[in-house]
């Protein structure tokens, strides 16, 4: 049965591993949204958006009802990691071409990118999952895509 893509929701498919945390912020545009993919940040209990290749992304920040879902959380606010085998509505980044199948990594400020070339060892911990559909942005601009995370 194929998997819908949400327009109002984070999680598509799967049953995740759920973390309360708060939303560490940088105070800039690329503060935490749902969608993004994060990392610990200062202390355990904190999460910030992950980097370019970060091998240690927690998961995914899950979407909030008293937000808008392309708003970012306010610092301090208290977040949802979901991880585990699910299925993730993720921000792509600019500039990607995405067949379904791909594998996928953390790109700057928490969104996702092409894993670049075929893996070597030890880049095996990069990849953060697998596009679901096959999805293209242009220059400025990123786009939702359906990822299975691993």
């Amino acid at each position: 049965m194929p998997i819908g893509k949400p327009t109002n929701k984070i999680l598509a498919a799967g049953h995740p591993i759920i973390e309360e945390c708060l939303a560490e912020n940088t105070g800039g545009s690329d503060d935490l949204k749902p969608g993004m993919l994060c990392i610990k940040g200062t202390a355990d209990h904190q999460v910030k958006y992950a980097g370019d290749e970060a091998v240690n992304v927690l998961g995914v920040i899950d979407y909030l009802a008293q937000y808008k879902i392309t708003d970012a959380f306010p610092e301090g606010t208290s977040v949802r990691v979901l991880s585990g085998s699910i299925v993730a509505v993720l921000t792509l980044a600019a500039s990607q071409t995405i067949n379904k199948g791909d594998k996928l990594v953390a790109a700057a400020n928490g969104q996702c990118k092409a894993y670049p070339g075929t893996p070597s060892a030890g880049d095996e911990e990069k990849i953060i999952g697998i596009a679901k559909e096959s999805v293209t942005t242009g220059g400025a601009e990123t786009k939702p895509i359906l990822v299975e995370l691993k």
